[in-house]
């Protein structure tokens, strides 16, 4: 069987990163796609193509448009494109439009519209047994907000559309949820959830025809913003007390692909763990979950070429742990700099990187230089360093070592700055419009 080409979206992750790094030795080429340039997948070993696309999220018909007509381009070609983040739902309900030798690694749409949004989510689980807070819309970001019926504080909001913990809050009386109120935008539907007891764990799992292959835990050790945000120190768990509840899901909807699913629990076996999200794309701990022994994008391309996987799943080990460096997170920039002035000094370097002599790695080096200067006081660089540094024990949950072009990455910021006028939502934290 020829190898097929495989086109990765999202490439200016880090998800993407890793998901060329497994897929590289099954693929007879790698491109990578996204709406902006010098991502770290485009500046990897592992790929032989970068693509420009229109945005997925500003603009979903350009952005299937751009992908149709990439496909376009290989026609006799087996051709798998892997989705990586929130573009996958709009593949999957798109894949009509695609070629016939165009496979997309994505479980069907009505299994994910069972899931996504997350209000979808709460009426799947309605009719089930499977274990969740209760979770109510009480309003949206035109019409205001409801107090939830039957609830009491504090709760959370969430927006019903969203990742990375983006928009969840705790309110703890009515005026802080008219103040979370205020901060809407028109078209966010919002959800109130029960408070579940615990901590949050990740479970990974990939699933085909409704029956669960393989899933694996973690726990985010820290994670940013401290309260609902993404993980940055990472810990392997074991994920037995998850199974059941994994596998009723993947039943439920006859889900056929990879999906992350977010559960409360207090790590005491009297307790049930509480189901509060499923995300229907690759996770952020995604490279975790291959270090600690379990290579969800490898397994998944097999399964997408050939019908099942056909190597050893591997089993994860229990207690590895994995660091992302903090450079590579949002905090590293809101925490260490205003968005306002970063903004700016941003934009300015990369004018003077446009216009400045020496070779790339002279520029991009004078460009990063001018990024460490972007805030006077040096605390905040103190600051970062120390992240950096604390826990340089554990693994590095980023990108092989053999792959350090990949690093230049760092530039797609600038790339969406020069072709948008704003930095990313992957940066600023804001959520994504």
């Amino acid at each position: 069987m020829k190898q097929p080409i495989v086109i990765i979206t999202y490439a200016r992750s880090l998800m993407a990163l890793t998901i060329a790094e497994s897929c590289r030795d099954l693929a007879g080429r790698i491109v990578a796609a996204d709406s902006v340039d010098m991502t770290p997948l485009g500046f990897s070993r592992h790929c032989d193509e970068a693509i420009v696309t229109a945005d997925c999220r500003s603009d979903p018909e350009g952005f299937v448009n751009s992908m149709v007509e990439a496909c376009a381009r290989y026609a006799g070609e087996t051709v798998i494109i892997m989705p990586v983040f929130e573009e996958m739902e709009l593949l999957a309900r798109e894949r009509h439009r695609f070629p016939a030798q165009v496979t997309i690694a994505a479980p069907d749409a009505a299994a994910i519209g069972k899931v996504t949004p997350k209000h979808r989510l709460a009426d799947t689980v309605s009719g089930t047994d499977i274990p969740a807070p209760a979770t109510e819309i009480i309003g949206d970001g035109k019409s205001g907000l409801k107090e939830p019926e039957g609830f009491t504080y504090p709760f959370l909001v969430k927006p019903s559309e969203g990742a990375g913990g983006r928009g969840i809050s705790k309110v703890e009386s009515r005026e802080e949820l008219k103040d979370y109120e205020a901060g809407l935008r028109e078209k966010d539907i919002i959800l109130a959830q029960s408070l579940a007891p615990g901590e949050d764990y990740c479970i990974s799992a990939l699933c085909r025809k409704g029956e669960l292959v393989i899933c694996s835990a973690y726990t985010n050790l820290e994670q940013f913003p401290k309260e609902h945000g993404a993980g940055v120190v990472r810990e392997t768990v074991d994920a037995a007390p998850f199974v059941d509840a994994v596998r009723q899901i993947a039943r439920e909807t006859a889900w056929d692909g990879i999906f992350e699913a977010d559960f409360m629990w207090t790590g005491n076996q009297d307790d049930t763990p509480l189901l509060i999200e499923i995300n229907a794309r690759f996770w952020a701990g995604v490279r975790h979950s291959k270090l600690s022994g379990v290579d969800y994008p490898r397994l998944l391309l097999e399964q997408t070429l050939f019908g099942r996987i056909q190597s050893d799943p591997g089993a994860p080990e229990i207690g590895h742990r994995s660091k992302v460096p903090m450079i590579w997170v949002p905090s590293a920039v809101s925490e260490a700099f205003s968005e306002t002035e970063y903004a700016e000094k941003l934009s300015d370097a990369w004018e003077h990187l446009q216009a400045s002599d020496g070779n790339l790695l002279e520029r991009v080096g004078r460009f990063l230089g001018t990024l460490g200067r972007a805030k006077s006081a040096g605390e905040a660089i103190d600051d970062i360093m120390f992240r950096l540094t604390d826990r340089s024990d554990l693994d590095i949950d980023l990108m092989a070592e053999d792959d350090p072009r990949s690093a230049l990455g760092v530039l797609f910021i600038a790339s969406h700055l020069a072709r948008f006028g704003k930095l990313p939502p992957e940066i600023s934290y804001k959520p994504m419009d």
